[in-house]
């Protein structure tokens, strides 16, 4: 009996030890310095929130020693209060608490100690409070990284109307119109599903739809221009009236190897991700991004499109009863140098909804001309 029990236990502790180890290589190693910069700096479409990164970190740890040097790192590479918070935690600096918090009931502390379940968020009031000590083009930086995560789940109508010039035209020519349902999920970003053409009801799909398409005017371009990763050079020009509202006009240039932009020959097949320049109106009051204007750069000689050009203006739009800045208009201008052929998108978003209701909350303000 006693061996049988012997050799039971010794059976036991080698699962115990095998389920040991295999607990071990599962789980990932804490984070290193590069792995945490390299994600920050990841272009748009593949960067994880910083909420969910906030939760990867706190369940890996560190594997290197911070300091503030790494903190003012982690700060350029786009890391926002809450994530920093956490970082700092991770690495056992403790982050700055309140010193004098209001007090809900007599007789509790008047400080409070430090939550076991994650940092204290800023306030609205601190969250002003520090972003108004920032340059202007700093603060509409980070209103442009956090655009797409404040938006809630939407769908807002897109009409496309496609024109076109050839060398027997000398005007633009109304080619057709595209009427597209352009649905918003904060976990799955953006689909567009072509409802109508020319007022009929759609027999493709949008992807398939021939002629002159493009996407990213909502929410890729202006989180793209504003990455890091993107490192673009910005120059401030001028200050000015744009829409009725004082603007301060950026200059910038995103270089090739920087560049997430993709252009796209349908009838070839072949693409390319080259540069681009152009300007960005920033709203002095708001700090957020009022237009965005570029020009593609350094496209190859060999490649069938010579000229692509994009502008898209922003405004002021109710969902659910809450304001947020959002495309009202774009333009897409795109050319074929070799053979004088031309084509012109002039894109209008109207009757942005909560996705949820299907119930127009209120409609949006004209950009004025």
């Amino acid at each position: 009996m006693n061996k049988r029990i012997s050799v039971v236990i010794a059976v036991l502790l080698s699962l115990t030890c095998v389920a040991l180890i295999t607990s071990a290589q599962q789980k990932k190693a804490p984070f290193s310095k590069a792995e945490l910069l390299t994600l920050l700096k990841q272009a748009p479409e593949h960067r994880r929130t910083q909420a969910d990164l906030s939760d990867e970190i706190t369940e890996r740890g560190l594997a290197f020693k911070l300091d503030d040097s790494a903190l003012e790192e982690f700060r350029q590479a786009g890391a926002k209060g809450f994530l920093l918070d956490t970082i700092r935690r991770a690495g056992g600096l403790v982050p700055p608490q309140p010193t004098s918090p209001a007090q809900s009931n007599p007789g509790e502390p008047a400080t409070t100690p430090a939550r076991d379940d994650g940092p204290r968020e800023m306030t609205p009031e601190e969250r002003e409070a520090a972003l108004a000590k920032l340059p202007l083009l700093e603060q509409a930086r980070w209103h442009a990284m956090e655009f797409v995560e404040e938006l809630p789940n939407f769908t807002v109508t897109e009409t496309v109307s496609r024109y076109e010039r050839t060398p027997s035209t000398r005007d633009w020519k109304l080619i057709d119109t595209l009427e597209i349902e352009l649905t918003y999920r904060v976990k799955e970003g953006e689909k567009a599903k072509l409802v109508k053409v020319n007022g009929k009801p759609a027999t493709t799909s949008f992807e398939k739809v021939d002629g002159s398409t493009s996407t990213g005017e909502f929410g890729l371009m202006l989180a793209a221009l504003f990455s890091p990763s993107s490192q673009a050079e910005f120059k401030q020009l001028r200050t000015e009236t744009y829409r009725g509202r004082q603007a301060t006009v950026f200059d910038f240039r995103v270089k090739k190897v920087n560049s997430t932009s993709v252009i796209q020959d349908k009838a070839s097949g072949q693409s390319i991700t080259p540069g681009y320049s152009g300007s960005v109106w920033i709203d002095n009051e708001a700090k957020k991004t009022l237009r965005i204007e570029l020009s593609h750069d350094d496209i190859p000689a060999s490649f069938p499109v010579s000229l692509a050009e994009d502008s898209v203006d922003y405004d002021w739009v109710v969902i659910a009863g809450e304001r947020y800045l959002l495309p009202v208009r774009a333009e897409v201008l795109m050319g074929r140098d070799s053979i004088r052929y031309y084509s012109r998108n002039v894109i209008e978003l109207r009757n942005y909804h909560k996705f949820e209701t299907d119930v127009q909350i209120g409609p949006i303000k004209e950009p004025q001309k």
